[in-house]
């Protein structure tokens, strides 16, 4: 069961969402993003790195997304972003705990970011710069799923019936800040460096895992995830094809990882987190009446810890409206 408690709390960040670099969008454009990712492992690594055979044997989820960003200013962009956003599919070979029961699914949505993107250095910055790009943002992760942790455990443990083992969020508010770096070697191609760091004050829920463990009478505890910390590496190089199409290729480097958690106050041993993973992806945007661009990629496991082996395929469209 701690395998597959692991397993749950690290499935939001296997699915990726392409990040982002250290342009705002200017004032008055309002960009759209549809997400679409199919996630799909067997596989995952434990507390000592090694690939063992995963906890719900083969898995596959699809996750849709999207997200709504705004330039309040030409240095300041508003943003809603729900990427990964509801997972409205998923599959499992095996039953993970005690009992035979393979009725159980991933489905449900996962937590919006809410925040603010401020470039202080570059074209469009507070400090104009033609070389280099700085941006930085704050926000909060608001979770959107409350699992009836109770109703799950009774279904999985007793009725043999349908059960939701989580969707991947964490079901807490988080509160963090992303920092953004460009440097600029030509007009076509820049290095982005980029961290996100997620903290999460010890709130009270729930997990699968306890849920189980309490059953019959299940209560929420307090949990204490700590941090999430991403940091990433991508080298971005654009061809214009022509005065109405730009093709854009990248392979990013993204490595993720998360600390001990606790409950109740007792830290739960070796059950820290890490991946990495890089997601080589192709993008065209269309520079029409209506600007929109596509984009597509393949992310692939390099390494991890208490993860999925997981490698996905994601798609997204993006449009531009300028108000």
């Amino acid at each position: 069961m701690k395998k597959l408690a692991l397993l749950l709390l690290a499935l939001a960040i296997v699915i990726p969402a392409f990040a982002d670099d250290a342009k705002v969008l200017p004032a008055g454009v309002l960009r759209t993003t549809i997400s679409a990712a199919y996630n799909m492992f067997d596989e995952s690594y434990d507390e000592d790195g090694d690939k063992v055979d995963a906890a719900t044997g083969k898995t596959s989820i699809f996750n849709l997304g999207g997200a709504l960003e705004y330039g309040a200013t030409d240095q300041i962009t508003i943003a809603l972003q729900w990427a990964p956003g509801y997972n409205v599919y998923s599959s499992i070979d095996d039953a993970p705990g005690p009992v035979p029961n393979e009725d159980g699914d991933l489905n449900g949505p996962l937590d919006l970011f809410i925040g603010a993107k401020a470039q202080f250095l570059g074209p469009n910055g507070f400090v104009p710069n033609d070389q280099m790009r700085f941006a930085a943002a704050a926000g909060v992760l608001v979770p959107l799923k409350s699992t009836d942790w109770e109703e799950s455990a009774e279904n999985y443990l007793v009725a043999n019936d349908d059960y939701n083992m989580g969707s991947g969020s964490k079901e807490v508010i988080g509160i963090g800040f992303r920092l953004y770096y460009d440097y600029l070697v030509n007009k076509n191609f820049f290095v982005n460096l980029y961290n996100e760091t997620i903290f999460y004050p010890e709130q009270e829920t729930n997990t699968f895992r306890n849920a189980l463990a309490q059953y019959p009478t299940v209560e929420d505890v307090d949990i204490a995830y700590g941090y999430r910390a991403t940091f990433e590496l991508e080298p971005v190089y654009t061809h214009p094809v022509n005065e109405k199409l730009d093709i854009t290729g990248s392979l990013p480097f993204n490595y993720v990882m998360t600390p001990d958690y606790e409950i109740d106050g007792t830290e739960q041993d070796d059950s820290a987190t890490s991946f990495l993973k890089m997601t080589p992806y192709v993008a065209a945007f269309f520079k029409t009446t209506m600007p929109f661009e596509l984009k597509a990629g393949y992310s692939i496991p390099l390494m991890g810890k208490n993860n999925s082996v997981a490698s996905t395929v994601v798609f997204q469209f993006k449009s531009y409206l300028k108000f």
